[in-house]
């Protein structure tokens, strides 16, 4: 199992972070990919989670690619900007499709193809967005929890991705400004293996559940919690790859 969490002061935010991920049963090649960061000097935090679509024979390697588009960009670039907004969103997208249509060859792009989503942390604001299926959970102060996650997926067996043609216009993005985040907030996202097994009313629990143990038991606790759940996980109906991930921001002042 692949794995990784952290918990550190960010100037004013506690922030807690983890990701895991769990090869699929019977498979070779875990067809996931994800990554977690913390860079207290440039005042940011992020998650990324990426699914590789299972009928494309280099899946694995075009979710490890998108993912580290993502994270390069708000490592490097997103430092540029004082603040959060919705054009550097923007700015964010357009670079994702950028980077990713030249990654390949127009002839072999849909052997990479993948979802992705994101959440990133920074100067106090929250970005979120991807495209494609899975979960993305979105829970701040008195917002009741959504799954921001696109649903235009739920009447086609056509999956949403990278290698959509009109993947700028499906890929979503959306910022809570700082002042609406006045206590704690917190994302979580997973991937279909995950999302598609979870009864919809109770997922919707699982923010609240993620920040109660952290606050009661501490990160390592929820994480090793999720390493026995993936672990234990009965997948009767799939073999999917799964792989979540959370982001948990607790202001202290």
């Amino acid at each position: 199992m692949n794995q990784n969490v952290k918990s550190v002061m960010l100037e004013d935010y506690k922030i807690d972070i983890g990701g895991l991920s769990q090869i699929g049963v019977d498979k070779k090649v875990n067809q996931d990919a994800f990554s977690i960061g913390v860079v207290p000097e440039k005042k940011l935090a992020y998650i990324v989670v990426a699914d590789g679509l299972g009928s494309c024979r280099n899946s694995d390697k075009g979710s490890a690619r998108i993912v580290e588009i993502v994270e390069k960009w708000v490592v490097d670039k997103l430092p540029e900007y004082s603040f959060m907004s919705n054009n550097v969103a923007n700015i964010l997208a357009k670079r994702m499709v950028q980077e990713w249509t030249a990654s390949y060859e127009a002839e072999e792009i849909n052997d990479y193809d993948s979802t992705v989503h994101f959440a990133v942390f920074y100067n106090g604001s929250l970005l979120v967005g991807g495209v494609g299926d899975g979960m993305a959970l979105l829970s701040y102060d008195s917002i009741v929890c959504k799954d921001i996650a696109s649903a235009d997926d739920l009447f086609s067996n056509v999956t949403n991705s990278m290698c959509s043609i009109n993947v700028s216009e499906l890929l979503s993005t959306e910022v809570v400004d700082k002042a609406n985040i006045k206590s704690k907030a917190i994302m979580i996202l997973a991937t279909d293996g995950i999302a598609d097994d979870l009864i919809p009313e109770k997922k919707l629990t699982l923010p609240g559940y993620f920040q109660e143990t952290i606050e009661n038991d501490g990160v390592t606790a929820l994480q090793s919690e999720l390493e026995d759940w993936l672990g234990d996980w009965a997948t009767e109906n799939h073999s999917d790859d799964k792989t979540i991930c959370y982001l948990s921001i607790e202001k202290r002042i």
